[in-house]
């Protein structure tokens, strides 16, 4: 992991759980040989294109997931509360804490680890000898399982030692449990899914369909949370659960469930969803054990879809370029950058969650609010202003921009007659604006004046003014290697503060724009400055 030393405490650590890897049919020895070479593996990242030559030595073995567990471990921080409120009352709190837990885990599953599970490059060595589809099929489920309890240890540490401290040590253990099974069942899950595209699909649309159903998956998660909220309800002050059938459809509830039976109330309700937190899990990973074996061949179809006919980039593209761009230089820079938004698949599977998320927030916002208002009363309110919460999309993409499936490829704009990557930036980032931003953020904007009237118009005008000025300028804070420079499997950096900061700024603008508004001419004149903005950015930053 971070290197030799950690892979093989991490085997070690495997070696107490071998009567029981092998009772399910694998050869454990063989197994241990290739998770060893698969953790030396990810210890020995491709160099950044750009930056290779001033690698230290040091950091040439270091796995960037593993330095970027402090940050996952400064989000936990944040969940402590849900475990310090948790009394007398412990199946809200846990329930919204597991929902957050699923949801960081899931989507981390998905985006980062999903490549460990449809990993097809070592095949051509592994499936050549004399080993069991099973054994490999294991070996890459493990491998997964290990990224996945290091990343849910940082998010769970501080939960963990504050049940410790406040609820004793079987609040500590079930809590421990409840993780692993939640693991299993996030790991089963989504294989269990692959399996069956992989079965019934073949060559580049498996792909495609696979990068559609990862990122489906990512945008149902965040509704899943209205679901878990609404379990419960407010009397007298006080939450209230309140059952219904439908609560055995959600995973969060389950592993809340056993806290409130062990310390709360019990109930036969209780039970019943404690049960499915531990039987749903197991049963899962029986039938998957059984289904390894097919899994592995299936894989074969992913080895061989590489290729396909080129994909055009559009006329429509072209005509866009004419438009946005002043130099022919830029305008390819600009057709490159539209063609790689909407084709790069690692890039989608990484960035199009965020995109359908930030869709969906603006409305989860007030959602609590429709429940308890009409239509009509929202209407004539100022709820609009959550719109600005589509803003935080620019963050993950300008974030992305710089990573490539081909980075070698990069040296083509080395050679190519430019002065500067000018051209390239913003090609890359008008790209962006055009074909993603204003189409995501116009059909929110129509639902917002359907919903609020057109008496909204000038402050939607104001958002979008300020989400375009946004791109520019967080792009000369954020990226500083040019766009399609460096490998995916170099995303795993410490950029993430950004995002907290970008929320600050965001909010800080929300608040300017809410001043606007109380002020006589303040929105005519807020507009006039966002346009002047917009001009300076565009045209001067990267001039």
């Amino acid at each position: 992991m971070a290197g030799p030393e950690v892979s093989f405490r991490m085997l070690k650590l495997l070696d107490r759980f071998q009567g029981v890897i092998s009772r399910m049919g694998v050869d454990y020895e063989t197994l241990r040989r290739i998770l060893h070479v698969k953790l030396l593996m990810d210890s020995r990242r491709a160099p950044v294109i750009l930056s290779s030559n001033s690698r230290k030595a040091e950091e040439q073995d270091k796995n960037l997931f593993v330095s970027s567990l402090w940050l996952y471990g400064l989000i936990g921080l944040v969940l402590t509360p849900f475990v310090f409120w948790s009394d007398p009352e412990y199946l809200m709190p846990m329930s919204i804490l597991s929902a957050i837990l699923m949801f960081l885990i899931m989507t981390s599953m998905i985006s980062d680890f999903s490549s460990v599970l449809l990993d097809v490059r070592d095949r051509s060595i592994l499936m050549t000898k004399p080993i069991d589809g099973r054994t490999v099929g294991v070996a890459r489920s493990i491998h997964a399982g290990i990224y996945l309890l290091l990343l849910t240890g940082a998010l769970s540490a501080a939960s963990l030692a504050v049940g410790l401290f406040k609820h004793g040590v079987l609040f500590f253990l079930i809590c421990i449990l409840e993780l692993i099974l939640m693991n299993m069942l996030i790991l089963v899950s989504t294989s269990m899914i692959y399996l069956v595209l992989l079965k019934y699909w073949d060559g580049e649309k498996l792909k495609d369909l696979i990068n559609y159903v990862q990122i489906g998956l990512s945008a149902t998660l965040a509704i899943g949370y209205q679901f878990v909220i609404r379990s419960f309800d407010l009397i007298d002050f006080n939450l209230v659960f309140t059952p219904a059938w439908w609560q055995v459809l959600l995973p969060p509830v389950w592993f809340a469930a056993p806290f409130e039976w062990m310390f709360g109330e019990g109930s036969g309700w209780l039970i019943v969803l404690s049960l499915l937190a531990v039987l749903v899990p197991i049963l899962l990973m029986v039938v998957y054990l059984r289904y390894i074996p097919s899994f592995e061949q299936y894989l074969e179809k992913l080895a061989h879809s590489e290729a396909g006919k080129g994909r055009e980039r559009g006329r429509f593209d072209r005509f866009l370029a004419k438009i946005v761009c002043r130099s022919r230089t830029e305008q390819a820079c600009f057709r490159l950058s539209a063609s790689m938004l909407k084709n790069e698949r690692e890039f989608k599977l990484k960035v199009y969650p965020t995109l359908g998320l930030s869709v969906l927030l603006p409305y989860l916002f007030f959602f609590s609010t429709i429940r308890n208002s009409s239509l009509a009363e929202i209407g004539r309110g100022s709820s609009y202003y959550v719109l600005h919460v589509m803003l935080i999309m620019i963050v993950t993409v300008v974030m992305m921009l710089k990573f490539s499936g081909k980075p070698k490829a990069f040296w083509l704009f080395g050679a190519a007659p430019m002065p500067n990557m000018s051209p390239l930036y913003q090609g890359a980032l008008k790209a962006f604006a055009i074909k993603m931003f204003l189409p995501l953020f116009t059909v929110n904007a129509i639902v917002f004046l359907i919903i609020f009237g057109i008496r909204i118009l000038p402050d939607v005008l104001i958002i979008l003014l300020t989400g375009l000025v946004l791109i520019p300028v967080s792009a000369k804070a954020m990226l500083r290697h040019p766009p399609f420079s460096q490998a995916f499997n170099m995303a795993q950096q410490k950029d993430g503060w950004w995002v907290l900061v970008f929320i600050i700024v965001v909010g800080g603008l929300c608040g300017l724009h809410y001043f606007s508004s109380t002020v006589t001419y303040g929105i005519s004149a807020y507009i006039v400055v966002l346009l002047a903005a917009n001009g300076l950015a565009w045209t001067r930053l990267y001039k």
